[in-house]
């Protein structure tokens, strides 16, 4: 589990899987704690023709919190669209659990829940919703199996 927390943690892990899923430029600034055990952090990147041909790019903010049973994280996501037809329409939710499943294992569960909340109503609601959605989850899926790729190629 905490291998893979690497690509939260602003290191080189980060950097190559959030390039090669198509987030150019890509930054994000460290992790600070107001609370105890909780702490947030900002992202920001372009899109790449790969993720939106029309270009684009995002800035958002991330709050990490340990599970409640404390065997993992929650790292909450809300992502803004600029550059994007209708980005201000709404706002991109994302929801990570990392779970340890058993120290000996060597072994996580990833859980990904993703949402959108408007802002403002569309006629397009439904089929930008299809499209965030059906892209969002693609570079998700992208973006654990290369990590977990570069996780085994160096351990």
């Amino acid at each position: 589990m905490n291998s893979l927390l690497e690509v939260f943690e602003g290191g080189s892990l980060e950097m190559k899987v959030m390039e090669k899923v198509g987030c150019l430029k890509y930054s994000a600034t460290q992790w600070e704690s107001d609370k105890p055990d909780e702490y947030q952090r900002q992202i920001h990147y372009k899109f790449s023709r790969k993720l939106s041909p029309v270009g684009g790019e995002v800035t958002g903010t991330q709050l990490k919190s340990p599970m409640p049973n404390k065997k993992g994280w929650i790292i909450e996501e809300v992502m803004e669209l600029q550059g994007v037809l209708l980005g201000d329409f709404f706002t991109l939710h994302i929801k990570y659990q990392i779970e340890d499943l058993a120290p000996k294992q060597k072994a996580c569960s990833v859980q990904v829940y993703l949402g959108i909340e408007w802002s403002k109503t569309t006629r397009h609601q439904k089929r930008i919703e299809k499209n965030v959605l059906s892209s969002s989850s693609a570079r998700l899926k992208e973006m654990f199996s290369l990590a977990s790729k570069q996780l085994s190629h160096t351990r």
